[in-house]
């Protein structure tokens, strides 16, 4: 089947095979080839765009920078690229912030550093990822142990459902920023007829099954499984529903936000582990001393990082904890107090407290996925088991289960990870030589996954589910919870166009398919191929994708 673009579509619309390579693949395992690419200019071209899909019964695949990992960001329709939705980019001394869609978290920190404010959650992909593929995920970060996850300093979003009804929705109670929309635009936000149809059907149906929602929710401080119906039971605010929706509901177009004060100290501890045994130990004492972060690196990851002169080399793991103060001599003060607690645990303890130090030991941190993907072309990385989430007294038993699948499964691992949230991203190194390593790799995503919620964990911790950790939710939540995310998916997108196979299963079972590596991967063509593995490697998922035939 093809499809043309659409009558009095004014954004970029390619059907060419350059371009529909290029947006084959995400940051994570999958390629799979679009038939078309469009990129609308304007609300507009998207509800022309949602009108023919829904008249040729065609799948769009909402895509923000494409740094997304469980493929939600790639499928088979059209995949529309929100590049142009990148005004307003508006900052106020009241410590909020209204965006469009496409403006990323480095943008938003940049306007407001002006006014000694920040987005707090911190994702490593923050010099690229876009606010709405932060919203569409639920995204966190290493500082989302003490400041939450993006949906905690979300207060509302422009919104365009998969009828392309076009509203807004918000927090109750909060008046939106007078500077952005004008009334005119503010008038145009009125016809999300979703949303009364929510409050009649499926409200309702949540609410009776509030007990079996709240027993069956990870015992987890981070999870990006499903539709967040546990938090809306909370909030009462259904915005809670579409944090984390993962562009299956419809397309967030603006997105208002709180915004915080910058820290007035900080300071950073750097502890080597001799046992993996003592790891729920460590990041318990760190915890009682309030962190923003408390990071980790296992042995399978140490020697690809660059250690500098911190000696590591003997280490089960390192873990890294950061400490926000209201002055530098509190930060300080905080540092001196962690290597202290952990003196009869960790055989060394350093304190960074000055910048220069402090940027050295989050380098080896930061610098993790970058190094995974410069390895060679046939040692590839793949991420199919990076967001398993278990309560942190388990961190250092889920950890060790991991490691036995990988050895079960012959697969090559390294973990690191956000220990104070028990939150671990495993990567699996392939040889993609080998005739057989698609069913391998099966195996370990299904086994750790299965760990995670067999731990009271979720799999799917702050990167969303995408096609990969879709089929596990039943097993997660179970039947019940399941049928609610159908209605709800039902009364957003009834035509069911809105990356179909993502949350709500389409039956497409647990084995991985659609792979970027191996024998059975999609060909497209090799100077596409040479550059989005350049980008991957080089972390320029901020360069527009539709630039690259041409570059």
């Amino acid at each position: 089947m093809s499809i043309k673009q659409p009558l009095g579509f004014c954004g970029r619309f390619h059907t060419d095979d350059a371009t529909r390579a290029a947006y084959s693949e995400g940051a994570g395992p999958y390629r799979i080839l679009p038939m078309a690419v469009a990129v609308p200019a304007d609300h507009d071209d998207l509800a022309r765009l949602i009108a023919t899909a829904i008249e040729l019964s065609v799948p769009l695949t909402p895509r923000g920078a494409g740094s997304g990992m469980p493929g939600g960001n790639v499928g088979p329709g059209v995949v529309v690229d929100m590049h142009e939705f990148n005004r307003p980019l508006f900052v106020s001394a009241a410590r909020t912030a209204n965006v469009a869609a496409a403006v990323t978290y480095a943008e938003v920190n940049r306007a407001a550093n002006r006014f000694n404010l920040r987005l707090p959650p911190d994702p490593s992909s923050g010099k690229f990822c876009t606010i709405a593929g932060m919203v569409a995920t639920n995204a966190a970060g290493a500082r989302s142990l003490h400041f939450g996850s993006i949906r905690k300093w979300v207060r509302g979003v422009e919104f365009v459902s998969g009828t392309g009804d076009r509203g807004w929705i918000g927090r109750k109670g909060m008046k939106r920023n007078p500077r952005k929309p004008t009334n005119t635009q503010q008038a145009a936000l009125t016809s999300l007829k979703a949303v009364g149809q929510f409050e009649r059907t499926v409200a309702p149906s949540i609410q009776r099954h509030a007990e079996t929602i709240r027993d069956r929710s990870p015992k987890t401080s981070k999870n990006s499984a499903g539709y967040a119906l546990g938090d809306y039971l909370s909030s009462g605010d259904l915005v809670d529903i579409i944090i984390g929706s993962e562009g299956t509901l419809g397309f967030i177009t603006r997105v208002e936000l709180d915004l915080a004060l910058t820290a007035g100290g900080e300071s950073t501890v750097l502890a080597t582990i001799p046992d993996l045994s003592v790891l729920g130990e460590v990041v318990g004492r760190l915890k009682e001393l309030s962190p923003a972060a408390i990071e980790f690196m296992d042995r399978t990851l140490l020697h690809l990082a660059e250690p500098g002169d911190f000696p590591i080399d003997t280490s089960d793991a390192v873990v890294i904890a950061e400490f926000e103060r209201g002055s530098k001599q509190d930060a300080a003060d905080t540092a001196k107090q962690a290597a202290d607690r952990l003196a009869d645990l960790c055989p060394h303890v350093t304190i960074a407290l000055e910048p220069d130090a402090r940027a050295a030991i989050w380098a080896m941190r930061r610098s993790a996925s970058s190094r995974l993907a410069r390895l060679p072309v046939t040692r590839r990385n793949l991420q199919v088991n990076e967001d398993g989430c278990v309560p942190t007294a388990k961190l250092g038993s889920y950890l060790k289960g991991v490691r036995e699948s990988a050895l079960r499964n012959d697969i090559e691992i390294v973990a690191f990870g956000h220990a104070g949230d028990g939150h671990v991203h495993v990567n699996a190194l392939v040889d993609t030589t080998e005739s057989n390593f698609e069913h391998r790799l099966s195996a370990l995503a299904r086994e750790t996954a299965e760990l995670a919620i067999d731990m009271g964990g979720t799999p799917s911790g702050e990167h969303g589910d995408g096609r990969l950790r879709t089929p596990y939710l039943e097993r997660l939540y179970g039947s019940e919870i399941v049928g609610l995310f159908r209605s709800v998916k039902e009364v957003f997108d009834p035509h069911g166009i809105l990356n179909p196979g993502v949350i709500v299963s389409n039956g497409s079972g647990q084995e991985l398919h659609d792979l970027k590596v191996g024998p059975d991967s999609a060909r497209i063509p090799a100077d596409i191929g040479a550059k989005l593995l350049d980008i991957e490697r080089l972390g320029r998922w901020d360069t527009p994708k539709f630039t690259l035939p041409e570059l």
